[in-house]
């Protein structure tokens, strides 16, 4: 354990301070004003100090740009004739001072919207993590990776970034038509019609190209999990030859997504091109209507140009419209999408800390239909565990073990009925009170990246003692001492390096870390060799003398013998349920050979 150097452990404690930091902020934030239902909603509204000072510069820099044309028709109209030179001067120092103001406002009005998203990434990235563990289990797969995360990033980078000042910049947009008509009607019609033109070609620009935008991202967004997937299990596709089927089918939504990604490029170039071309052309339409409106005396020769400049900025926030409406749309619907996922994850649970350490379970009349399922996985299940009794789970596959020990651990929530936890449903329960009393081995073992130490400690600052007496309860400590760098050794999201069995008897540790009141253990011994079977046996005997709640779910007989009564699930529904001997002297002689296989050797 004092294999980490002093300076390491420091900033792994700053880390953790500082993101503690931003939990409790989190919290707060969300008591003060998070609590309407629409979390989203509420953290722009925290963020519209900076967002409405934006504006308020924006008003700056626009106003500020009025000096240029200004200036212009004062020189042609005031010092050419005059020949006035200290009044060229002074003209020129006032636009000069002009300019450096607008620069220096367009420069902190990038500062505040970079703020803003800042903040708006303060107060919502914790709570978009939350949300992904918290609808996984509700969702399915779907939910199991960062995309809502990658959606806020999205959202945020459109606010910080270029686009952002189209919003800005458009309500000011009517000012210079009107100073174009002010010089000229004709002038101003000419505007006009060009911003008109623009704005259609805007909303063209997106019809054209949504649909090949939406099918390339749902394309790429399947070859991404599956190329995951892949790499996940690369092992075993290259040991059973697999790669060229299964390249044959990542090519199916790699193409996809290249086709369509090619189609709106192609169209949104044409589109650009399509801008470029009008621009200069009523650019070149207004020196032309200019020189006309000279020739005929209805205006100044200064006056072309001034318009000419009040154009190019009247049309400047369309230009980006046009190019850009398709990036703003995308990062508007990736609001959306945060926004509704918050909504569909709700408030988290535990608004109320609960002091008992009873851990007695009770469910009544309990149905479970999984993500997507059509059928439940757990049927009018009533079930009563009493505190410090230890119980095993048996049954064939699909019976239905896996979903009821998460339901035990509050993962997820019954479809129907009532399950408690210490007389209190579990969305009651905060996460303090689970960490405090319930631990948990699932079917899969996930490790995190991290060291070992930092996983039986489940990335908490527990003290090192605490580690190391885990550890020891699940008689794994002797195993990791035997690890080059022991505690400190690392391992990465797939335990690389480790086999199933040292993997398994890692999670076992974690879950007994803090002495939980509750051990929920799903196929414990699944990666076992006789040697951990002998330290699950030994851990599970420990727990019992002292008391702890065990539920216990296994195919094999061998960790049930630790258990003095046993539950038979079979279909989802429960079927037996009573002292172990009697259980196994009733049970059928197939389901005692579906739940009786011989071990299996660790991996």
């Amino acid at each position: 354990m004092d294999k980490t150097p002093t300076d390491v452990r420091k900033t792994h404690q700053d880390a953790t301070d500082a993101s503690a930091e931003v939990i409790a902020l989190d919290s707060a934030a969300r008591a003060a004003d998070l609590g309407h239902g629409d979390e989203f909603a509420s953290a722009l509204r925290q963020c519209k100090g900076l967002i409405w000072a934006a504006a308020a510069y924006s008003g700056g820099v626009n106003l500020l740009f009025l000096a240029s044309p200004i200036y212009l028709i004062e020189v042609y109209n005031r010092v050419i004739p005059s020949g006035s030179i200290p009044t060229l001067v002074v003209l020129s120092i006032g636009l000069c001072l002009a300019l450096l103001t607008m620069v220096v406002l367009d420069s902190v009005r990038a500062r505040l919207l970079i703020r803003a998203a800042a903040r708006l990434d303060r107060i919502l990235a914790h709570r978009v993590f939350q949300a992904i563990i918290d609808l996984a289990p509700r969702n399915g797969a779907i939910a199991r990776n960062g995309q809502m995360l990658r959606d806020l990033d999205q959202f945020r980078g459109a606010l910080a970034g270029p686009g952002a000042q189209f919003f800005f910049d458009m309500p000011w947009m009517p000012l210079f038509l009107l100073t174009l008509f002010l010089i000229h009607p004709l002038l101003g019609a000419v505007g006009l019609g060009g911003a008109l033109l623009l704005l259609a070609l805007a909303f063209w620009s997106d019809r054209a190209t949504r649909e090949s935008a939406e099918i390339a991202t749902q394309a790429g967004n399947r070859s991404y999990r599956f190329t995951d997937a892949v790499a996940r299990y690369a092992g075993s596709v290259r040991a059973m030859g697999m790669t060229d089927a299964l390249s044959v089918h990542w090519h199916v939504d790699r193409d996809t997504m290249m086709r369509r990604q090619a189609e709106g490029s192609d169209r949104a170039a044409n589109f650009s091109a399509a801008v470029r071309f009008i621009r200069l052309g009523l650019q070149s339409a207004m020196i032309g209507v200019g020189g006309w409106l000279v020739v005929e005396g209805s205006m100044l020769p200064a006056s072309i140009f001034a318009a000419n400049l009040l154009l190019g900025r009247a049309l400047a926030p369309l230009e980006v419209a046009v190019t850009g409406w398709r990036a703003n749309a995308q990062a508007i619907a990736s609001g959306r999408r945060v926004q509704k996922a918050l909504i569909e994850a709700g408030r988290r649970r535990g608004q109320v800390v609960l002091p008992n350490d009873d851990v007695a379970i009770e469910a009544a009349g309990v149905f479970l239909v999984p993500p997507g399922a059509n059928r439940p996985a757990l049927k009018d299940i009533d079930l009563t565990i009493a505190a410090g009794e230890a119980i095993g789970i048996v049954g064939p596959s699909g019976a239905g073990k896996s979903s009821l020990a998460r339901m035990l651990v509050g993962i997820t929530m019954p479809t129907q009925g009532r399950l408690t936890i210490g007389g209190v449903e579990g969305r009651h329960w905060t996460d303090a009170n689970l960490a405090e009393r319930i631990g948990y081995l699932s079917q899969t073992v996930g490790l995190f990246p991290g060291t070992i130490r930092e996983n039986i400690a489940r990335f908490t600052s527990g003290n090192d003692d605490a580690v190391v007496e885990a550890a020891r309860r699940a008689n794994v400590h002797d195993m990791i001492m035997t690890f080059p760098d022991g505690y400190e050794t690392r391992v990465d999201a797939s335990g690389e390096g480790l086999s199933g069995g040292q993997k398994q008897r890692i999670g076992l540790a974690r879950a007994m870390f803090g002495n939980p009141r509750l051990l929920v253990l799903d196929e414990p011994n699944a990666h076992l060799d006789a040697d951990g079977e002998e330290a699950l046996a030994g851990a599970l005997a420990t727990l019992k003398r002292e008391g702890t709640t065990i539920v216990l779910i296994a195919h094999r007989l061998n960790p049930i013998a630790q258990v003095d009564r046993v539950v038979v699930l079979s279909a989802g529904e429960l079927q037996l349920d009573g002292p172990r001997q009697k259980v196994f002297r009733q049970v059928k002689t197939e389901l005692v050979r579906s739940i009786a296989r011989e071990p299996v050797p660790a991996s």
